[in-house]
């Protein structure tokens, strides 16, 4: 298996970080180039009587969330230069597992690397989970990362 391309998912939480440190070796052992993404899309519920009406939100809010992302996801690409990895950082404003598969079948992904959360119970059947549907769907192999086994 040759690997040029990695996709690493981000939502800048732990298991993220897991997964970039991953990515990261990955990219040095293959000599690969890595694309950090994340994607930024918030739903926002629709107003119903039980909420009096709905949300208000700032002016902006979404060109300053956008901006943030875009910040962000460019300084975890930055910050992997200075390891000796060739890094993209990429924002997008789309749900995660559509925007990992998207992303990946456009950049010719080898690889898609992303933590998992691993959501249990009521909660995995009424949400779902990001991992599993870009694993159903990707063009690609996908590594999942899951929590440190505890001791």
């Amino acid at each position: 298996m040759q690997i040029k391309t990695i996709l690493v998912a981000t939502d800048f939480s732990e298991p993220a970080a897991r997964a970039i440190e991953t990515a990261v070796e990955f990219a040095k052992k293959f000599n690969a180039k890595l694309i950090v993404l994340h994607a930024y899309k918030v739903e926002i519920p629709m107003a119903s009587p039980m909420v009096a009406g709905g949300y208000v939100l700032p002016d902006g809010f979404f060109e300053q969330l956008g901006q943030h992302a875009r910040t962000r996801v460019e300084e975890t690409a930055s910050e992997i230069r200075t390891r000796g990895v060739d890094a993209v950082g990429i924002a997008v404003e789309q749900s995660p597992a559509l925007a990992i598969v998207d992303e990946a079948k456009e950049q010719n992904a080898d690889l898609i690397i992303m933590g998992t959360r691993g959501l249990t119970g009521i909660k995995h059947v009424a949400l779902g989970s990001v991992a599993e549907r870009v694993v159903r769907t990707a063009p690609c192999a996908v590594l999942t990362i899951g929590a440190p086994k505890s001791k």
